[in-house]
């Protein structure tokens, strides 16, 4: 199958002061948001081997009984989660596993923690003696993604032609809803039953639009991604260093499809490898009033739409589309 189009984007000038290389990003960006709907963002900063380790280490050394006690409710009901914690296998129906954690700052004493707002966790971990160096780990990693995210979101402002920090008061650091999935695609000897897409092709998991802002993702170099395209679907080439990004939905939402979610999908491989999405989210109470970039020329723009019901509502309508991941 042929290879999308997937420009790398050196983001580094993007954390500088030189607003003529920031502009020379923004163009970059724009163009490949408007292209394939995918890039690498490269000299990101982040030790992506040490963030291969830790997670490694993790999934080897995790127990079936330290995992349903983790687990989310939908496999667990003593478990009242839904977002943060284990997200099991199940032998014979479902190979991939993973792990999910929410904002570190979501504490007892948050008010959103307080008043019981929906798609917000306070963070359980696994055994901490066991698991000496994940949570210390995990939390660090957090904010450098959440660095990384918005400094990337930035750029798309600059791209949509709007001040590059016209993004940054619906990420504050204390309210965003971002999470990381720590992902783990096994190699199994007897794989479950996979589905079929309508060209032929044997599916890990459907075709799909991400529900975040972006979404920055890390994978280990075992190509399985593919987006869709007016050719059709195609391959996405891996990077061994670097951040795939894509827009979400709420991209497209307040963008009026200016940068549109690409729709993608995860090929079967029987092949041992990670993937490490973060997924960039707003605040609860974040709204951005949707504009077209281009100009409105009659166009009627999409409804504001408050960050906390637009991912109650993505998140809810994903699982009835693809299932509980």
């Amino acid at each position: 199958m042929p290879s999308a189009e997937v420009p790398t984007i050196d983001i580094s000038p993007l954390f500088g002061d030189d607003s003529s290389e920031k502009l020379r990003v923004a163009q970059e960006i724009n163009k490949a948001c408007r292209g394939s709907g995918f890039f690498y963002a490269s000299n990101h900063g982040v030790d992506v081997q040490l963030l291969q380790d830790v997670v490694n280490e993790f999934h080897r050394n995790m127990a079936d009984d330290e995992k349903y006690d983790l687990a989310i409710n939908a496999y667990n009901k003593n478990n009242p989660h839904v977002r943060n914690g284990y997200y099991m296998a199940v032998k014979g129906k479902k190979a991939v596993e993973s792990f999910c954690y929410l904002n570190p700052l979501f504490s007892d004493d948050h008010p959103m923690i307080k008043s019981a707002t929906p798609m917000h966790e306070v963070n359980i971990w696994p055994n901490e003696t066991k698991h000496q160096r994940f949570r210390p780990f995990c939390e660090e990693y957090y904010g450098e993604m959440l660095k990384v995210s918005t400094v990337i979101m930035r750029g798309m402002a600059l791209a949509l032609g709007k001040p590059e920090n016209f993004f940054d008061a619906s990420l504050a650091e204390a309210d965003t809803l971002s999470s990381v999935s720590m992902i783990r695609y096994p190699y199994l000897e007897d794989y479950p039953p996979v589905k079929t897409g309508a060209d032929g092709t044997q599916l890990s998991f459907e075709d799909h639009l991400d529900v975040s802002m972006i979404t920055v993702l890390y994978q280990t170099q075992v190509q399985n991604l593919q987006v869709e395209t007016v050719d059709g679907w195609q391959d996405l080439p891996t990077s061994e260093e670097n951040f795939l990004v894509n827009c979400g939905t709420y991209m497209g939402h307040v963008t009026n499809d200016y940068f549109p979610a690409p729709n993608h999908r995860v090929k079967y491989i029987n092949a041992e490898r990670l993937s490490l999405p973060f997924f960039l989210n707003g605040g609860h109470d974040s709204v951005i009033e949707p504009f077209a970039p281009e100009g409105t020329d009659g166009k009627e723009l999409n409804p504001a739409i408050s960050y906390g019901e637009y991912l109650q509502q993505g998140l809810r309508a994903l699982i009835v589309k693809n299932g509980q991941t």
